[in-house]
């Protein structure tokens, strides 16, 4: 049985380290590139892994070609437990173009791809039933819905969303069946226009056990059984925030293996998540169990 099966969107990232992003019709020149694999899923799988969780991964990618080549090797390097991925012929597999600045601001350019044909007849079922909890993120959000209430509905698994670029209307369908919901403070902005903590009631009205903002800088916050927690964020050399949040995910999902409370477990999760911002790519500083232990202390 899996500790966690993710369900989602992996990625082929290109990096580029500049000093601002391009104004229209505007060339200018970048001073360092790395090809990496992301993707909301894909990473927060690898840090549950990293952390020494028993993690799987379900994701979509086309017929051969060298992004999907990419993608399948740096996922067969991982060695997961249980890995499927779903083969969409006549779709391109998903890829980003992200510019990075000096500050780790990045802006990305993605494409989405054959994640968004993904569907629930294409997904092997007795995995969804062998794992303890199933994390869903960058899917077609209305397809993310309906699979949550499925894995609700049929399965003992807990159930978690990235809520990051969810619309409202989806976000209000889906809640009823997810047991974990973590979306960004932007997303909380766009979709409900209140600050965090009126947001973590807001899903807890509709159902959710668990509800979470993270806030780049500013930390994150949680709510469940009445009570809100925080944690400040880590200090650390940053050099690009690229999937610092699905490090965060990947992370809070092991510390629920571990039965810790949400005061530490937030802590754990900015700790792990500010390390991985030190690297180029959201895959290239993911420090262990014992590193990230040593940076919530300091």
């Amino acid at each position: 049985m899996l500790d966690c099966l993710f369900i989602g969107s992996t990625t082929k990232d290109t990096l580029l380290m500049v000093e601002a992003p391009p104004a229209s019709n505007q060339r200018i020149a970048a001073s360092a590139v790395a090809h990496a694999c992301g993707g909301v899923a894909s990473v927060a799988a690898s840090a549950f892994q990293k952390l020494g969780g028993n993690a799987g991964l379900i994701t979509a990618v086309r017929d051969p070609s060298e992004v999907t080549d990419f993608i399948a090797a740096n996922i067969a390097a991982r060695q997961l437990p249980y890995t499927d991925l779903i083969r969409v012929p006549g779709a391109d597999s998903p890829f980003s173009m992200i510019q990075v600045e000096a500050s780790g601001k990045r802006c990305i350019t993605h494409f989405g791809g054959c994640i968004w044909q993904l569907a629930l007849d294409m997904l092997d079922k007795s995995a969804l039933a062998d794992a303890k909890m199933i994390h869903l993120g960058g899917l077609e959000e209305h397809f993310c819905g309906e699979l949550a209430a499925y894995c609700k509905q049929n399965t003992d698994a807990l159930v978690s969303v990235d809520g990051g670029n969810l619309s409202r209307e989806a976000t209000d369908w889906m809640l009823p069946y997810v047991d974990v919901f973590i979306p960004d403070d932007k997303t909380v902005a766009k979709t409900l226009g209140c600050v965090p903590e009126e947001a973590c009631r807001y899903y807890a009205e509709k159902g959710v056990c668990i509800s979470c903002v993270t806030m780049g800088d500013k930390g994150a916050v949680a709510y469940a059984d009445g009570a809100f927690h925080y944690a400040a964020p880590v200090r650390v050399s940053v050099v690009d925030t690229t999937g610092a949040g699905d490090n965060f995910h990947g992370a809070f999902l092991y510390c629920l293996t571990q039965g810790w409370d949400l005061r530490r477990t937030l802590r754990f999760c900015n700790a792990f998540s500010g390390l991985t911002c030190q690297g180029l790519g959201g895959l290239a500083a993911e420090p262990t169990l014992e590193e990230t232990l040593r940076k919530m202390e300091e």
